[in-house]
């Protein structure tokens, strides 16, 4: 069976911080033949900038620090790296991967599944919260490849369910977002504390604040680290605007000025996709219903659903049986759907770096496409100014004739 993973990349043109100017294919970077194969079928036929890098240290065995910017192919680089550490004749759980949201382990358990379609008997498993611990129970006897959310791991490792005496590779995907919260540093102190000493370890991240590597240093022995765009963290096909809407003194009567506008956008500027950021669950579903009245057919996806209400909700998206997502942040990392072009932020976000992940799902592995933030005048719009600042972002006013972006 096949599975068409990766970005079409002869199919436009992409910018250069996907498209690597070295000539270079999987072969010569000695990935398994059995990888190259899985590779080839999934639709990666040249690695980009970061795999190119990356790729190879991982396979010697290093310790990775790997930063690069959100749509240029990190998943791939741990995939790959995974699936030619593993010993397939056995069946003990050799590789564990750790996702902040239960969106991004089902992905990665998508990409590693396609990479790895030619490796005989290869089992890759997901445990996330929101299901069954007695499904678990079964997955994990026969588990080569563990992804999952730090919660559920703990928990079937603490149950004695998930057997870790042979892991030999730890991954981090989103490690920045998987160490916000001090619950999950917790969880993955301990995960980590249940792993054998020598495994390997590998930390991912579009963006490497101090407080990732003052954690990372605690666990990584001699790390080596492949940045490739510490200082500029936007996706070079990626045009970022903002538009000021009226003051308004209460809430309602500001949402109810954002919506028009958001149907201004959606009417004026052509997209194949399009993805609607909320700060609040309460303003997402709202939203999406005023949209569906407006004659925009679009659903929406909030941690507050239940798991089978956002796995229908993002493959909706995925298999472009709906334009519109509107979200809170759960989908502003990791979410790969090629067809979106468009992000617009209803609110502006308090951290710099979930507005680049957020605007980071258009534009995806060097296609192009819009990123507009809507503010009110105030504190809204110093703050968006201030993570332009910080993140070092070019973000424009948006033109009067919203047409003039095409």
């Amino acid at each position: 069976m096949s599975y068409q993973i990766a970005h079409d990349v002869e199919s436009k043109q992409r910018t250069n911080d996907i498209v690597a100017q070295e000539s270079v294919t999987f072969e010569e970077i000695l990935v398994s033949d059995q990888v190259l194969s899985g590779l080839k079928k999934s639709g990666f036929h040249k690695p980009s900038p970061i795999q190119l890098k990356a790729i190879p240290l991982g396979r010697c065995g290093f310790d990775l620090v790997v930063q690069a910017k959100s749509g240029t192919g990190k998943t791939c680089v741990f995939s790959v790296v995974a699936l030619d550490s593993i010993n397939p004749k056995s069946v003990s759980t050799q590789v564990i991967v750790l996702a902040p949201t239960r969106e991004i382990a089902l992905q990665i358990h998508d990409v590693v599944s396609a990479i790895g379609q030619d490796i005989a008997n290869l089992s890759t498993q997901v445990f996330i919260g929101g299901t069954l611990v007695s499904d678990d129970r079964q997955k994990a006897k026969h588990c080569h490849i563990a992804i999952g959310s730090p919660g559920r791991i703990k928990q079937l490792i603490s149950l004695g369910v998930l057997l870790v005496n042979n892991v030999r590779l730890f991954v981090l995907d989103e490690a920045d977002k998987l160490i916000e919260e001090g619950s999950l540093q917790e969880q993955i102190n301990w995960i980590y504390s249940t792993l054998p000493s020598n495994k390997q370890m590998l930390a991912l991240s579009a963006t490497y604040p101090e407080v990732l590597a003052q954690f990372l240093t605690k666990y990584m022995r001699q790390p080596t680290f492949v940045r490739l765009n510490p200082r500029d963290p936007s996706l070079l096909g990626l045009k970022q605007y903002y538009l000021v809407v009226s003051l308004c003194k209460l809430p309602h009567q500001l949402y109810e000025e954002k919506t028009r506008h958001i149907i201004d956008i959606l009417s004026s500027i052509p997209y194949q996709q399009a993805l609607v950021f909320s700060n609040y669950h309460t303003r997402a579903e709202s939203l999406c219903q005023a949209l569906n009245s407006a004659g925009w057919p679009s659903t929406f996806i909030s941690g507050s659903m239940e798991q089978w209400r956002r796995t229908e909700a993002i493959n909706r998206l995925k298999t472009y049986k709906c334009r519109i997502l509107i979200s809170t942040d759960l989908t502003s990392r990791g979410i790969d759907a090629q067809n979106v072009d468009m992000v617009i932020n209803m609110d502006i976000p308090h951290e710099w770096e979930t507005y680049m992940h957020r605007i980071g799902r258009a534009g995806r592995f060097g296609g192009h496409g819009t990123a507009i933030s809507l503010v009110s005048p105030g504190n809204e719009v110093t703050r968006l100014h201030a993570i332009a600042a910080e993140c070092n972002a070019s973000i424009f006013p948006l033109p009067k004739d919203l047409l003039s972006l095409n």
